[in-house]
């Protein structure tokens, strides 16, 4: 047993929880209590407040005030999604990290789970249980399609190509619990849209990642997340991760496409990786994808000839 696993919270954290939020009053506090009641105790939490002008703070100043486990991190201003996640990434004590989104919930068991299976795989760089879909009142619409994944036993092209025709996302957003100083050295989550996938991508080539078999993870979907962004406006899209963006164009889909592919190709694996890799973002994410890039050429185009420039955005 850890140090802190049964008998309270140790003095040093084994997992640190990154909590990024804007304006998340509606289910905050949800995920907030499934994270003080997790079984690993040795943890902290850190709540990135994003700006918010609802109830957030209250609500994580009320956990701060009774459990010194739980920190709030505000801002006076919404510095976009990459600033917000990485600042949680930077406050880090601890040899493991997991972001957890303000809606999603971790059942009792996921920390520990996932801290024991990167304990028994010291190759692995990312433990991640299986993924349960809930909607806004906290019911089972579904689940991920993530039975049986195998990234121990894959080549590096052979984790890409699975990472991505499975969309196994939870590896990055939805609880996958990271080595701390694995994920710094890969610079946290990159300032474009779809960040989280280059990371994972850029993962996947240099290291196993090893699932834990139960669903001990909760992915909430509902009319206001951010994965509802992929058919949107393209600036706007870019302005949610670079806030000081300026121009009348941005084409965030073919910036993400060309940084998969630039990532697939630099592979530190031999030529032969490399070359399977770029095989595998073409043929899982490029043509999969492939109307949304004239989207993007369509939508810059209409925003032209309306002289629309200058858009609203938040971020979490």
């Amino acid at each position: 047993m850890r140090d802190g696993d049964a008998a309270g919270p140790a003095r040093e954290p084994i997992v640190t929880v990154g909590v990024p939020v804007w304006n998340g009053e509606a289910f905050l506090e949800q995920t907030l209590a499934a994270l003080a009641a997790q079984s690993l105790t040795a943890i902290e939490v850190f709540v990135a407040d994003n700006a918010s002008t609802d109830g957030t703070r209250a609500i994580v100043e009320r956990f701060a005030a009774t459990d010194p486990r739980f920190h709030y991190l505000g801002s006076d201003a919404n510095r976009g999604i990459p600033w917000n996640w990485n600042r949680l990434l930077d406050e880090a004590r601890s040899p493991y990290f997991m972001w957890n989104a303000a809606d999603d919930v971790a059942r009792p068991g996921h920390l520990a789970a996932c801290v024991a299976a990167l304990d028994e795989h010291p190759e692995a760089t990312i433990a991640f249980s299986r993924v349960r879909l809930i909607d806004a009142a906290g019911a089972t619409v579904g689940a991920m399609d993530d039975d049986g994944l195998d990234f121990l036993s894959a080549s590096p092209a052979g984790r890409l190509d699975l990472f991505l025709a499975r969309r196994a996302y939870q590896v990055i957003g939805y609880g996958g619990v990271h080595r701390t100083s694995v994920l710094r050295a890969g610079g946290g989550l990159p300032p474009f849209y779809g960040g989280d996938i280059a990371l994972a991508t850029w993962s996947a080539v240099r290291a196993p990642w090893v699932q834990v078999p139960e669903q001990l993870f909760e992915a909430r979907h509902h009319d206001e997340q951010m994965t509802k962004l992929q058919g949107g406006d393209p600036l706007h899209q870019q302005r949610m991760y670079r806030p000081g963006l300026r121009g009348p164009f941005a084409f965030p889909q073919w910036t993400l496409n060309t940084r998969l592919l630039v990532l697939a190709a630099t592979t530190p694996s031999g030529a032969g990786e490399r070359a399977r890799a770029v095989c595998a973002v073409l043929r899982r994410w490029t043509l999969p994808n492939w109307r949304f890039f004239p989207f993007d050429v369509k939508r810059n185009l209409i925003r032209l000839a309306r002289g629309r420039y200058v858009g609203a955005y938040h971020a979490t």
